[in-house]
C-alpha cells in the first residue's frame, strides 16, 4: 500500500528525528534570518550580526567581490558585501554556506557529497541567470533559492539512508520522487520545502521548490511561474553521465516561460563563465575544462532536435484497380500495424499523397502503362522522400527492369507473402523515417547557423549588462577598456575617464528600503545614459559606483561633462529623496602606464572628492588641471 502523504510538520520529525543529526545552518545564519523579519533591522544591523562569525565574513566578502557581484573597488568590508548583495540574499546565502560547511563534518556512506555541491551551485547559477530573462526575482536570492532547491536530497541521504534517494539503473526523476513518496509519505523536493520554510525562507520561495505535474498552459500567477522557473533549473543542472538531460522537458518549461532555446543557451553560456569562481567561494576547486566537460553534455541535448513519433511513415498507399487486390493488401498491412489508403488511378494517388503525405506507395503494375508514369512522376517530385514498392503479377524480366529504372525502390512478385510484404514496407517505412530525421536535423542545423551570430550578439550583452540599470558592467568594462586605451594612446587623443559615486547611497537604503535604493540607481543609471555620446562607454562597476569613458575629450571637456552629469543628478527626483554624486575625473592615455593606471588615478579623485565634502568634482592630481 502506498504511504498517505505526511503533512509539513511530520516531514520535519521524520526529518530530524534521526539518529543521525542533519547538517543544520549556523547559529549566526539563523539569526541573520530572523533579523529579515524586523523592520527595525537595517544593513549595519545585518553586518553586525554577521561579524559573530569571522568565517561568514570573510567568505561573504569573497562573494561580493566574485563575477557576479563584484565592483571597481574589491569590497573590504562586511557592510560593503550586505551593500552588494542584498540584505535578504546575504542572509539566505550565509544559510547555504554554513550547510555546506556542516555538511563536510558528516560522512554519508555511498553519497558523492562533492558532485552534490558541485550540481547545487550550478543549479543556483542557472536558477540565477534565468530570473534575470524572467525578472521574478534578485540575483543572490534566486542563487540562494536555486543552491538549495534539493537540500532535502542531502537530508534524506543523512536521515533515511542513501538508500532513500538512489536506485539501481538510475531512474528517471519522477519515477523516484513517486517512490519516495510511497516508501516515506514524502519526496526529496518536499522535504526540501519543509526543510526551507523551517529555516525562515518566506512561504512563496519555500513552496516553489516543490516538484509538481507541467500543465498544459503556463502558470498566471508569480507562484506558478516561480515553480516553473525552479523546475527549469532543474531540469538544466548537471546529471550523471548514466542519466540523459531531458530535452523535452527543458523546452516545455521554456516554452511556459516565454523563453527560446537561445535563452536556455545563453543562460548555460552565463553559468558556466561563472561556475568555477563560484565554486572557489565554496571552497570548491573545480577546473574550466571540468566545467565544461559538464556543461557540453547539457548543450547537446539541447541543440539536438526532438525525432517525433512519425505516424506519415507507416501509412501506405495502395494504388490498384483491382478491389480484390487493394482488400487483401489492407487486411495483410493494417494486421501488422500500418494505416491503409487506397486509389485506383494515378490522378487518385496524387490527390490523396497531396492531402495524406503517404510515404509508402505500392503500385499495381499490372495497371501498366499508367503505373510507369504515376512512379516517374513521383520519383521526380519527391525524390528519396517516398519509397515505391512495384507489385509484380506475371512481369518478365524486362518488366522488372522497366520499374526498376521507373524508380521503384523494390518488385514484390505474386503470389505475395505475407510477411514479405510486410518486410518490406517496414523497411520502406523505416528508411522514409531515418530521411524525415536527417532532413530536420539538417534544418535544425541551418536555422542554428543562420542564429549563430545573433545569439553570440546577444550573449555578450547579456553578460556584459547590468540587470539593475541596463548599463555596462565590469565585465563590459574589461573588454572594452584595453582597446579603447591604446587607440588613444597610439594616436595621442585625451581619454576621459569619470568615475561616480552615489552619496550616501546606504543611509538611503538603511532608512527608505532596496526598493528605493534601486530606484536610486536606476536614476543615475539614466542620467548617464542622457549625458553620454554615441562614441561614450557608460557602466555600473559597483554597488553604487558608475564609470563613464569618454574618448577624444580634453581635461576641460571632461570637467564640463563631469559637472554637468552633477548637477542634472542634484535636481529633484519625483518620489526620490535629494540625490548627490561625487566624480572623479582623469585625463590622458599617454600619462598613464596603462589602462589600470588611469582607472586608479579616476578612482583616487574621486575618493578626493568624498573627503571634501561629496556632492563636488576633483581631478587627478597628476593632471595639470586644479580641482573642480
Amino acid at each position: 500500500m502506498p504511504a498517505s502523504p505526511l503533512p509539513d510538520a511530520a516531514i520535519l520529525q521524520a526529518l530530524t528525528g534521526s539518529n543521525r543529526p542533519l547538517p543544520s545552518p549556523s547559529a549566526v545564519a539563523l539569526e541573520l534570518m530572523r533579523a529579515l523579519e524586523r523592520r527595525d533591522m537595517g544593513m549595519r544591523d545585518i553586518a553586525q550580526i554577521a561579524r559573530k562569525d569571522l568565517a561568514l565574513v570573510a567568505r561573504m566578502i569573497q562573494l561580493a567581490n566574485s563575477a557576479i557581484f563584484a565592483g571597481m573597488r574589491p569590497a573590504v568590508a562586511i557592510e560593503e558585501a550586505v551593500l552588494r548583495i542584498g540584505t535578504g540574499g546575504l542572509a539566505r546565502l550565509a544559510i547555504a554556506l554554513s550547510l555546506m560547511q556542516a555538511s563536510k563534518a558528516v560522512h554519508i556512506e555511498g553519497f558523492d557529497l562533492r558532485r552534490f555541491w558541485m550540481t547545487s551551485i550550478q543549479r543556483g547559477l542557472v536558477f540565477q541567470h534565468l530570473s534575470r530573462r524572467v525578472g521574478k526575482m534578485p540575483s543572490a536570492e534566486a542563487f540562494s533559492l536555486g543552491l538549495l532547491a534539493d537540500v532535502g536530497q542531502l537530508s534524506m541521504a543523512v536521515g533515511l539512508g542513501t538508500d532513500s534517494v538512489a536506485a539501481p539503473a538510475g531512474p528517471a526523476p519522477e519515477v523516484l520522487l513517486q517512490r519516495q513518496v510511497d516508501r516515506y509519505g514524502f519526496n526529496q523536493c518536499d522535504a526540501s520545502a519543509v526543510l526551507l520554510a523551517h529555516w525562515g525562507f518566506p512561504s512563496v520561495l519555500a513552496q516553489a521548490v516543490r516538484a509538481r505535474p507541467l500543465a498544459d498552459s503556463p502558470g498566471s500567477t508569480r507562484e506558478d511561474q516561480l515553480t516553473e522557473c525552479v523546475a527549469l533549473s532543474r531540469s538544466l543542472q548537471l546529471c550523471p553521465d548514466d542519466a540523459a538531460p531531458d530535452a523535452s522537458l527543458m523546452r516545455r518549461l521554456a516554452e511556459h516561460l516565454e523563453l527560446s532555446e537561445t535563452d536556455l543557451q545563453g543562460v548555460l553560456a552565463s553559468a558556466a563563465q561563472d561556475m568555477a569562481s563560484m565554486a572557489a567561494v565554496f571552497e570548491m576547486k573545480l577546473e574550466q575544462a571540468e566545467v565544461d566537460a559538464e556543461f557540453d553534455r547539457l548543450r547537446r541535448a539541447l541543440a539536438t532536435p526532438l525525432l517525433l513519433d512519425d505516424p506519415v511513415a507507416d501509412q501506405v498507399l495502395v494504388v490498384s484497380l483491382d478491389a480484390a487486390l487493394r482488400a487483401g493488401l489492407r487486411q495483410v498491412l493494417e494486421g501488422a500495424g500500418h494505416a491503409v489508403v487506397e486509389a485506383t488511378s494515378s490522378a487518385d494517388a496524387m490527390d490523396v499523397l497531396q492531402v495524406q503525405g503517404s510515404r509508402v506507395v505500392v503500385l499495381d503494375w499490372a495497371d501498366g502503362a499508367s503505373m510507369v508514369a504515376l512512379c516517374r512522376s513521383l520519383r521526380a517530385e519527391l525524390g528519396p522522400r517516398v519509397y515505391l514498392l512495384a507489385l509484380s503479377r506475371g512481369m518478365d524480366q524486362s518488366s522488372v527492369l522497366s520499374a526498376l529504372d521507373a524508380g521503384a525502390n523494390d518488385v514484390l512478385f505474386a503470389p505475395v507473402l505475407p510477411q514479405m510484404l510486410i518486410a518490406k514496407v517496414q523497411t520502406g517505412a523505416r528508411a522514409t523515417r531515418v530521411l524525415a530525421a536527417a532532413e530536420a536535423e539538417r534544418g535544425h542545423s541551418l536555422r542554428t547557423l543562420r542564429t549563430l551570430e545573433q545569439r553570440n550578439a546577444e550573449l555578450l550583452q547579456a553578460a556584459g549588462t547590468d540587470e539593475l540599470t541596463g548599463l555596462g558592467n565590469r565585465r563590459a568594462l574589461d573588454a572594452f577598456l584595453p582597446p579603447i586605451f591604446a587607440q588613444a594612446l597610439s594616436e595621442g587623443h585625451g581619454l576621459a575617464c569619470l568615475m561616480f559615486d552615489l552619496d550616501e547611497f546606504k543611509v538611503i537604503n538603511d532608512r527608505l528600503g532596496h526598493d528605493v535604493g534601486d530606484q536610486a540607481l536606476r536614476a543615475v543609471g539614466r542620467v548617464l545614459r542622457q549625458q553620454s555620446r554615441g562614441m561614450d562607454f557608460v557602466a555600473r562597476v559597483g554597488g553604487e559606483e558608475f564609470l563613464m569613458l569618454c574618448p577624444q575629450t580634453t581635461e576641460e571637456a571632461a570637467l564640463r561633462v563631469a559637472e554637468r552629469i552633477r548637477a542634472a543628478i542634484a535636481v529633484p527626483h519625483a518620489e526620490l529623496p535629494p540625490l548627490s554624486i561625487s566624480v572623479g575625473v582623469a585625463v590622458g592615455a599617454a600619462g598613464y602606464a596603462d589602462a589600470a593606471a588611469l582607472i586608479r588615478a579616476a578612482d583616487q579623485a574621486l575618493l578626493q572628492a568624498k573627503r571634501l565634502g561629496r556632492n563636488r568634482v576633483c581631478i587627478a592630481p597628476s593632471s595639470n588641471a586644479a580641482a573642480g
